[in-house]
């Protein structure tokens, strides 16, 4: 059985855990392309820098896409949420927090002195980049195809996470 953080919280529907997965991948990809603009400038940055830079990106993002949620739900419904609604809404928003898990234990290790801060930026790179892999993992095993077909999926999300790290790091 997957974690909560990939399928969602018990009895989550399809449509619950698809916009759980959406959330992650794109507060993940906003991660990784923070991270890659710390790194570019880590000769100035400081591991306590990095850290708050994560963190506020992270969080504003999250709170950004809750108060557009519970919008768009007012707009679309004429009602506020239900509370069954808006403990929905909060887990597809805040659910995503998780993609600090990695990045704030790699600063740690940076603070302690086992990293220097730049390798510890490529790595938190690095572990965002797995981060989307196993999360197109869990998703694309509920895909009733082949198992080819699911490779191939894999396959081709790897491809574009690498081009989108491309792009970002041909940006900064």
């Amino acid at each position: 059985m997957a974690p909560v953080l990939f399928s969602g919280p018990p009895g989550a529907t399809a449509q619950q855990r698809s916009e759980a997965l959406k959330e992650r991948v794109y507060v993940t990809f906003t991660t990784l392309a923070v991270t890659i603009a710390v790194e570019r400038d880590s000769e100035h940055a400081t591991v306590g820098g990095a850290a708050l830079t994560l963190l506020l990106t992270v969080v504003g993002t999250l709170l950004a896409v809750f108060v557009a949620d519970v919008t768009a739900h007012m707009v679309r419904d004429s009602s506020l949420p239900s509370r069954a609604e808006l403990t929905h809404l909060a887990y597809v928003s805040f659910g995503s927090l998780g993609v600090l898990l990695a990045p704030m234990a790699i600063l740690g290790l940076s603070a302690l002195g086992v990293l220097e801060l730049a390798p510890a930026l490529r790595l938190i790179a690095v572990a965002l980049v797995a981060t989307l892999m196993v999360v197109t993992l869990f998703a694309v095993r509920r895909l009733r195809v082949r198992p080819r077909l699911k490779i191939l999926v894999l396959a081709i999300m790897a491809v574009l996470g690498l081009a989108v790290l491309a792009l970002e790091l041909a940006i900064h």
